[in-house]
């Protein structure tokens, strides 16, 4: 009897790390950066029922696509299974410099993607949908979009969740000199 019960703990304990590898509990909530081509901040916060507000802050100048002004992407993420999401996000982006810039100068792009943990640090996005709505009373991922972006084999982007851990910050902060790139 003895023997069995402990053949049996023997057997569950080594059976544990197994069942927990096999289990996942990554969260997308927190601040990532990363993306592919053009660079990106995106902050995830939760909204409950595995759904997730999202706010992506891009790293580039849009003046050198013609627009004067512009928004944040700004979306929600919403869980499809353990690993796997679905994100809808929209920006608007104006060519008018006016401080209420006419109606024709407006364009909202609308963008989908699909994103998958590599790890719980690591999330990687694929886009199978961008595109632009120059009319406003258009619905986005409703209305057939008046400009499509979306390259052929869409986008693909990779993030890394931000640390909450700071092993070097004990070093800078015996350091005098600034260690960062020179400009």
């Amino acid at each position: 009897m003895i023997r069995t019960t402990m053949l049996i703990i023997c057997c569950a304990v080594l059976a544990i790390p197994g069942i927990a590898q096999n289990t996942f509990a990554c969260s997308p909530v927190g601040t990532w950066y990363g993306g592919g081509d053009y660079k990106y901040i995106i902050t995830i916060t939760p909204n409950g029922n595995g759904s997730f507000a999202m706010r992506g802050e891009g790293a580039y100048s849009n003046a050198a696509f013609g627009y004067a002004g512009w928004t944040t992407y700004s979306g929600q993420l919403v869980s499809v299974s353990k690993k796997r999401y679905v994100s809808h996000s929209v920006a608007m982006f104006t060519t008018s410099p006016d401080q209420q810039p006419p109606q024709n100068s407006y364009e909202l792009d609308a963008i989908r993607g699909w994103a998958e943990f590599a790890g719980c640090d690591n999330l990687n996005f694929t886009y199978d949908f961008y595109a632009a709505y120059f009319d406003l009373s258009k619905m986005p991922f409703t209305d057939p979009p008046d400009l499509n972006y979306l390259p052929p084999g869409g986008i693909k982007e990779t993030y890394h969740r931000m640390p909450m851990k700071c092993p070097v910050c004990g070093l800078l902060s015996q350091s005098t000199t600034h260690v960062g790139q020179k400009h």
